[in-house]
């Protein structure tokens, strides 16, 4: 769906499920490397704890190709996409240097934003961790924002939002997240509930558990003052990318 503003939105349920397969699943998936790719360079953007590892973990099992991060399924090989939790820093795990060229061209031709809800963000990264002080994870928080702006000024590549509640262990909304990046599942079976109990196991190894019993709470004052950050920074582009995409974020 296009809106006013030239921005492709995915909508999961519009998605067409009955396509035929356009990517062949390999037999031992962990030890495939032999899947091509003819596309744009590619780039997820998501803030930490937005739900990258899980669209990973579907994307290595269903495209048999590597994804940056940490070794999930495929171990070797080039990547489907390259990765940024923060459009103003490069990381280890990923060939990410920013999103332009030294004179200026954009460096990807296609790039996708996950968007989880922020408080949820902000309390899963920052809450609980030792030392934590709210006024310096406030601050560090505006890479949200960042990411939203500088994804918002793309203008040449082919760009598309998906929200944390509609892909997060949904079948419709993590297919449209793999088609978009050239991966059609098919038909199926699809042994999702099977794929979602490996992906838990994989993410329980790398980072352990903390239930919700556990997890910090954010103050009423802590959330006000989240909001005004992200108002602040984003202007209209609060409404535009938070409040139209995020259930309940527009009723604090």
């Amino acid at each position: 769906m296009i809106d006013e503003a030239g921005l492709y939105h995915v909508d999961p349920s519009s998605r067409n499920t009955s396509d035929p397969l356009s990517v062949q699943i390999c037999p031992q998936i962990a030890n495939c490397t032999d899947t091509k790719f003819s596309q744009a360079r590619a780039l997820v953007i998501s803030f930490q704890r937005s739900g990258l590892n899980w669209l990973r973990h579907c994307a290595e099992y269903y495209g048999s190709i590597r994804t940056p991060g940490r070794p999930q399924l495929i171990r070797e090989g080039p990547v489907l996409f390259d990765r940024a939790h923060d459009v103003h820093r490069s990381t280890k795990r990923s060939n990410f240097a920013g999103l332009y060229t030294a004179d200026g061209r954009e460096v990807y031709g296609k790039v996708a934003l996950l968007l989880r809800d922020p408080y949820d963000c902000f309390t899963s990264h920052y809450l609980g961790q030792r030392g934590f002080r709210f006024k310096k994870g406030l601050t560090a928080f505006e890479s949200y924002a960042n990411n939203i702006s500088a994804f918002d000024r793309l203008r040449r590549a082919e760009k598309a939002v998906f929200y944390f509640e509609d892909y997060i262990n949904q079948e419709a909304g993590t297919f449209a997240f793999l088609r978009f990046f050239g991966i059609d599942p098919g038909n199926g079976p699809h042994h999702f509930e099977a794929l979602i109990e490996s992906s838990r196991a994989w993410y329980r190894v790398e980072h352990g558990v903390i239930t919700d019993q556990e997890r910090p709470k954010l103050s009423a004052r802590e959330r006000a003052a989240i909001r005004e950050m992200l108002q602040r920074c984003l202007g209209q582009k609060y409404e535009k990318y938070l409040v139209s995409g995020i259930r309940d974020i527009g009723d604090d």
